[in-house]
């Protein structure tokens, strides 16, 4: 009896453990062409004491340039900026931004194009509570 209890204590404590962490992407991924601006949007649906974000911008074509915008909301609709990245013209724009403890429920990444260009952008978020 005491193995078995011992058995699914252990379960219970990996259980536990594997959910103390999230690794999940925001909405897809989309081109910006040229000017054009994307939005990347994060629903947060759980309690996480960090939040770390990540967002990725690789050169199709053209002069890769722009900014990303990472930004938080209460209500989904308006949204405060927290941080930004400069994007130059290199092959890969990344950076990660950190939300300590996660404040926001929703989150979103505005990347805009300058000039002629085309460029894919990514978002990933890890969360641990």
């Amino acid at each position: 009896m005491k193995f078995l209890a011992l058995i699914i204590g252990l379960l219970m404590f990996v259980s536990f453990d594997a959910n103390s962490q999230t690794i999940t992407s925001f909405t897809g991924s989309d081109t910006i062409a040229n000017t054009a601006t994307v939005n990347l949007d994060l629903i947060v649906r759980n309690f996480y004491e960090t939040g770390v974000f990540q967002v990725t911008n690789t050169k199709l074509s053209g002069t890769a340039a722009g900014t990303t915008l990472f930004q938080g909301s209460v209500d989904g609709t308006n949204y405060i900026s927290l941080d930004s990245l400069v994007n130059t013209n290199v092959t890969t724009n990344t950076k990660i931004f950190t939300d300590v403890p996660v404040r926001y429920p929703y989150y979103r990444l505005t990347t805009t194009g300058v000039g002629t260009m085309s460029v894919i952008t990514v978002g990933k978020a890890h969360f641990k509570k």
